[in-house]
């Protein structure tokens, strides 16, 4: 049996890793070393033929399915093999059940997108250094949020993870955004190889699954929401089981169960390098750019108070350790709202016991929804969806097929 290569330089604790979580231990670490070899096939060959054709015949086997594209690289065949293999644990109609109502606590997960999924990523400098090195959150952190804000509420619907929506369409996009990134780092000089490993790898993708959904689940019931038994174990945690099928996350790491995902957190958090700099701007830039002013309209006359209700929010939310690493200042807000959250909590879940009470939350969930995107949009100058068909203006992406 050959020998596991070793961690990145970086990593923390991997003996310790391994010896707590044995087999996903090894896994973890090993993971670090390996990108996603489908959707990189892909990219080399975009570099090959040109972005813009590859992108072309991309969006044509979403659309009509990879039949149809004529002449088709064997690296495209070769992804849509994949993601046209759907496991034989996905259950469709489970999963659209158990997402159909989730509108109704829109607001409270759009504050925790940004205030809890986006920072906790933020904690580990190997995982969000292509973020700083691609420039563009620092630059425009708003607009980043509502492209992530545009993808999950896609996959966030009945039907939206279907072959042919809206859903699996930008999912497939997201994973070759990852992919044109990726190459373009391993180019890149600066991007320290034996210490970091492969630039968004196996281990930080399948954290991903972790940071929109089990940090979704804890960080909403903090503030009193609720969910029933099909929406977690088939709206959250199925779902994002097959989402991180369909991003390129290997069997051996994809999180199938709760556990699954708390192990995966437990080693993510003990082998991450210490914070960095860059982190700490990160945060800054999602707080001062997109959070504080959207608290701003919430709170009116008493918007002073917004930075530390952020603040607060995400100590909340993280922990107080992580925040501290974070730079996020000390705030007396978080005690607070969890103490509100409890008698909330009390009264959410007697609603979830009338079905036309959850009807009409939902109803007006989608409606806020709707509002919201107009206006962020609007109030951004966002016209597009995602950063691959985003204008050239500002700092340039790799993913972008313009540059």
């Amino acid at each position: 049996m050959a020998e596991a290569p070793a961690p990145p330089t970086s990593v923390r604790n991997a003996t310790e890793a391994v010896a707590r979580h044995s087999t996903l231990g090894s896994a973890y670490l090993a993971g670090m070393w390996v990108g996603d070899p489908l959707a990189d096939a892909c990219a080399d060959e975009a570099a090959r033929i040109g972005r813009g054709r590859f992108m072309r015949l991309l969006r044509q086997a979403l659309a009509d399915g990879i039949d149809t594209v004529p002449d088709a690289p064997a690296s495209l065949v070769a992804l849509f093999a994949q993601l046209d293999d759907v496991p034989e644990w996905v259950d469709l109609p489970a999963i659209d059940a158990g997402v159909r109502d989730l509108a109704r606590h829109s607001r409270e997960t759009g504050i925790v997108l940004g205030a809890a999924s986006l920072l906790v990523g933020y904690a580990n400098p190997t995982a969000s250094r292509p973020l700083a090195m691609t420039g563009r959150y620092v630059e425009s952190a708003g607009m980043r949020t509502i492209e992530v804000a545009t993808w999950l509420r896609a996959v966030t619907r009945p039907g939206g993870l279907g072959r042919f929506s809206p859903g699996f369409e930008r999912t497939v996009r997201v994973r070759m955004i990852h992919a044109f990134v990726r190459r373009h780092l391993r180019d890149d000089p600066a991007w320290d190889l034996e210490a970091w490993g492969e630039p968004i790898s196996q281990a930080h993708l399948a954290y991903t699954v972790d940071e929109f959904c089990l940090i979704v689940i804890r960080a909403l019931a903090r503030v009193g929401v609720h969910f029933r038994p099909h929406e977690v174990a088939d709206g959250h945690y199925a779902r994002w089981r097959y989402l991180g099928h369909l991003l390129g996350v290997v069997p051996d790491l994809l999180p199938a169960t709760q556990a699954d995902q708390e192990a995966l957190e437990e080693l993510h958090l003990m082998t991450r390098p210490p914070v960095e700099d860059f982190c700490r701007a990160l945060v800054r830039g999602i707080n001062t750019e997109f959070l504080v002013p959207e608290l701003d309209l919430l709170l009116g006359p008493f918007r002073r108070w917004s930075p530390t209700t952020v603040h607060g929010l995400e100590r909340l939310f993280l922990g107080d350790d992580i925040a501290d690493d974070l730079g996020v200042p000390p705030s007396r807000v978080g005690p607070v709202v969890a103490g509100l959250g409890r008698p909330f909590g009390v009264v959410n879940r007697a609603m979830d016991r009338v079905p036309a009470l959850v009807e009409w939350r939902r109803r007006r969930g989608e409606a806020y929804t709707d509002r919201q995107e107009v206006r962020l949009r609007t109030t951004y100058g966002v016209t597009h969806e995602m950063v691959d068909d985003s204008p050239s203006t500002g700092a340039p992406h790799p993913a972008r097929t313009g540059g």
